[in-house]
Parts: structure tokens; C-alpha cells; sequence
């Protein structure tokens, strides 16, 4: 008797084709959604949300503190911010997301006026691969993060940048995952820093390695019992007005640097928060705010340096 009733093997391979594609449902919302994506490397992994943020609890003495002012919220498509920078010549601000996006917005952060992709693949590959960026000139950009190099993008006639050239760093021993990134304009050296230790790396413009700035000279007699400078965590570098601006996202401290010369102020900043970066115009120091997914959209802080 011939029945219309399908077969168990064929039943069998019904079931395993359903349970395949459900597997690779659940796999790419894993590996290529924002949701997915938090759940693979924050709520499983690593989660950074913990870190203590107040100055006064950090390993040095410090004498002078400022107040962040929650000034601005980012436009809703710039989620994540992880690097910074200011553009003269478009009175704007170049932003660099954990996505590895970079948005181009005005400077009062109410328009978008570009996205570009820094790296294709899935999210999950993507995810922090770029953390800081530079303005070079009024064309180009400068990016780096976890690549242990230095990408150039080139703004076109059209909204957005195209990669220009890579810059390979030579003579550097560590691990080349960058946090910060700062170009002196006069002369042409490129500052890199890590959330590894609070050392400034420099380079010339083809990639070098020039020389390592280092602050335990200047910093020793403030350093309290017991404690380290290493667990100050470097989140942001900026260049403006001869200065080299490097912020700590872990006790919120601001250095400010002569490149030349060493330290010369130490700021405490007071209701702070994740600070992942910085960008310095006209006296104000910009400092964009990290957050996990799940975590309410933090403002954009401003700090007076006076």
C-alpha cells in the first residue's frame, strides 16, 4: 500500500535542515547585531562598566580638579564613540565608533554629514578594531586602534573618505593595540597611546619609532603608597596649540603635555564618566562618553582649560 505520509528519513532530513537554519539565524545575530554582538563580548566577556572613575581615588596626588558639563548628546546614529578629533577647515568633528565607523559631524553635534566604513566583515570582527583618530589636514584623517598601524583616509567629492595609505610602524616592541592617536602639524610626528600603560609612543611621518614619552620623572614624589602609574588607563589623545592632551578613562585624568619639555598639568575631572577619547578646540576640552549597549546614551562632556 503506498501511503502520502512522508518517510521518517525524509522527515529526519526536514528536521535537521529547520534546526540548521535556526543555528545559522542564532549565529548571525550573534556575530553581526549590536545585541549579539554585547552579548558575545561584554555580558560573556570582559565588561569594563565597573571601572572607577573619580580622580581622587586614583594612584596620584592630585591638587587641581575641573568639572565636566554634560554639554551635548551625540546625533543617534554615532553609538559608541572611541576616538575624536577636531576639523578646522570643515568646523567639525571626525568620530570614530567601536563599529569602526567614522562620522564627520558639525560642531554643534546636531548634523551628520558623513559615515564611512573603516572595515568590512562581520561585527564581531569589527567590534573596537579602530579607537582613535587625527586630523592631518584638511583632507585627511588619521585612524588607528587594534590594527598596529596607521590608516589615512582621504575626504572626495562625495561625502565620506577613501583610504589613502597605510603607515606600518617600525622599531615599536608592544603590541600595537592603540587607544589614542595625535599628529603635531609642525612636525609631521604622530603620538600613539594604549590603555596599558602611561606611555606616549612616538613616530615620524613614515612610521618609525622616534621615542617613548614616560612621566615617572615628573610624577614620583606625587605618587601615593603602594600604587602604580600603571593603572592609569590612556583612553583619548589630542594635539592643539603645542600640547598633547591624554585622557584616562579610569581615575579621569587629564595630562597635559609639552611634547618637548614633559608634563606640566595634571587634572583631575570631576563627574566624569567612561571618558574614551578627547578632541581640544579653542580652549575646550570635548570628551565623548563609552556606554554598552544595554546602557542609557550618555551626553558629551566639556571641560574649561583655563
Amino acid at each position: 500500500m503506498i501511503s502520502g505520509r512522508p518517510s521518517n528519513s525524509r522527515r529526519a532530513v526536514a528536521s535537521v535542515a529547520v534546526a540548521c537554519a535556526a543555528v545559522a539565524v542564532i549565529v548571525l545575530m550573534l556575530t553581526n547585531s549590536r545585541l549579539g554582538v554585547y552579548i558575545l563580548l561584554d555580558y560573556f566577556g570582559d565588561d569594563d562598566s565597573g571601572i572607577v572613575t573619580n580622580p581622587a581615588s586614583g594612584p596620584l596626588e592630585l591638587s587641581e580638579f575641573t568639572t565636566a558639563v554634560a554639554a551635548y548628546m551625540l546625533p543617534p546614529q554615532i553609538d559608541q564613540p572611541s576616538g575624536m578629533t577636531y576639523l578646522e577647515a570643515d568646523r567639525a568633528f571626525a568620530i570614530v565608533t567601536d563599529q569602526a565607523e567614522l562620522y564627520v559631524v558639525s560642531d554643534d553635534f546636531t548634523t551628520v554629514r558623513s559615515a564611512t566604513a573603516l572595515a568590512g566583515g562581520l561585527l564581531v570582527t569589527r567590534q573596537g578594531l579602530m579607537e582613535a583618530a587625527a586630523s592631518i589636514d584638511g583632507r585627511r584623517i588619521a585612524v588607528s586602534g587594534e590594527t598596529g598601524r596607521i590608516d589615512v583616509w582621504r575626504k572626495g567629492a562625495a561625502p565620506g573618505f577613501s583610504p589613502e595609505a597605510t603607515i606600518e610602524l617600525s622599531g615599536f616592541a608592544g603590541e600595537g593595540e592603540f587607544s589614542g592617536i595625535a599628529r603635531n602639524p609642525q612636525t609631521g610626528e604622530y603620538y600613539l597611546s594604549s590603555d596599558e600603560t602611561l606611555t606616549i609612543t612616538v613616530f615620524d611621518a613614515t612610521g618609525r619609532l622616534l621615542r617613548e614619552l614616560t612621566f615617572e620623572d615628573d610624577l614620583r614624589g606625587r605618587l601615593k603608597p603602594g600604587r602604580s602609574l600603571s593603572e592609569y588607563e590612556l583612553s583619548g589623545l589630542d594635539y592643539a596649540d603645542g600640547r598633547l592632551f591624554a585622557v584616562s578613562e579610569t581615575y579621569n585624568t587629564l595630562f597635559i603635555i609639552d611634547p618637548e619639555h614633559g608634563l606640566v598639568r595634571t587634572l583631575g575631572i570631576e563627574n566624569g564618566g567612561q571618558i574614551s577619547a578627547i578632541a581640544v578646540r579653542d580652549g575646550t576640552a570635548y570628551l565623548p562618553l563609552d556606554h554598552n549597549y544595554v546602557d542609557e546614551r550618555p551626553p558629551l562632556l566639556t571641560v574649561t582649560l583655563d
